[in-house]
């Protein structure tokens, strides 16, 4: 079937077990919406009150929800949702699984589509929830991704290595977009429940959105990826959050069936493109931070780090 838009080929964690039908059969109808938007929060900062309000201004003509699944905040967060009249499920951060963090929100969730966001994305407009779902009307499209553009009002600027699009050059990343094309992500993603509720995320550490992709295409759904539904989210890092980072994405991919060999890691650190980029931004004077300065020989050893060693989400 056609499409006008771009598509690409347990209340504990314990309780996700439980079947849909028995969590249908627990929703009052009466509660029940359009659309869900959930967002995972633990200590999101001041960022949330602009997320909040810019979803609840948004101009989509179907019935709305704010669901948060939070994790231990303690910067304010539960006040700032609990002023909003936001509904708040209160989770463990340890041991933390995004996979089954996901299910239990769609779980949690009383709409017939679930939106998914980072807790630091920002709707751009106040079409982007109407521009997000709306692809999700043809009986095809399972889920809609929109991108993520820099935000002009927060106060880090955006990690050159983003900017440029070199940011995923490891091989591991170019194994999956061969496989499955561009990624789903769950920064700012929309998917019909019923579609969840056949495939669902499971347990899976990090990268559930890129696992759940997989599930799409082995059932013959697609993704839609409109260019206007955009959220304002970008990232700056410290060498330590950089190593982060990289080290989850190794371990995610690697859960994907996308691992990252020894082989891997000495084509990536040879490979001259990066270094040709780095000393073009280099006399751009964009590099200003030693994580921006060091990325393209640490991001290698960071994915191989979390692909061969990792066992564990570091949040």
């Amino acid at each position: 079937m056609g499409s006008k838009y771009p598509t690409s080929g347990t209340c504990n964690l314990s309780d996700l077990n439980n079947s849909l039908s028995r969590v249908l059969e627990a929703r009052d109808t009466d509660e029940r919406c359009d659309v869900t938007v959930a967002v995972l929060t633990h200590n999101p900062g001041g960022l949330l009150a602009r997320q909040v309000r810019a979803v609840f201004d948004q101009t989509l003509p179907r019935t709305v929800e704010f669901l948060a699944l939070d994790s231990g905040s303690t910067d304010g967060t539960l006040e700032v949702l609990a002023a909003h009249s936001c509904r708040v499920i209160t989770i463990s951060l340890e041991p933390f699984d995004f996979g089954r963090a996901r299910d239990m929100a769609f779980e949690e969730a009383r709409g017939d589509i679930v939106v998914s966001l980072s807790q630091d994305a920002i709707p751009a407009h106040v079409t982007w929830l109407e521009h997000l779902v709306r692809p999700l009307d043809d009986p095809g499209v399972a889920a809609s991704c929109g991108r993520s553009i820099p935000d002009p009002d927060r106060e880090e600027a955006q990690f050159p290595w983003e900017r440029n699009g070199f940011f995923y050059f490891t091989r591991e990343m170019r194994t999956f977009f061969a496989r499955y094309g561009r990624g789903l992500s769950n920064a700012n993603s929309a998917i019909r429940r019923e579609v969840w509720a056949r495939l669902r995320f499971g347990a899976q550490p990090t990268g559930e959105d890129f696992r759940f992709q997989i599930k799409l295409h082995e059932n013959g759904f697609r993704i839609a990826f409109p260019d206007d539904a955009s959220v304002l989210h970008h990232h700056n890092y410290t060498v330590r959050t950089l190593l982060k980072r990289c080290r989850n994405e190794g371990l995610g991919l690697r859960e994907t069936g996308c691992p990252y060999s020894e082989l891997d890691l000495l084509y990536d650190l040879a490979s001259p493109r990066k270094y040709w980029v780095w000393l073009r931004e280099l006399l751009r004077g964009r590099l200003t931070t030693p994580a921006a300065l060091a990325f393209p020989i640490l991001r290698p050893p960071a994915v191989y780090a979390g692909s061969r060693f990792g066992r564990r989400f570091m949040p």
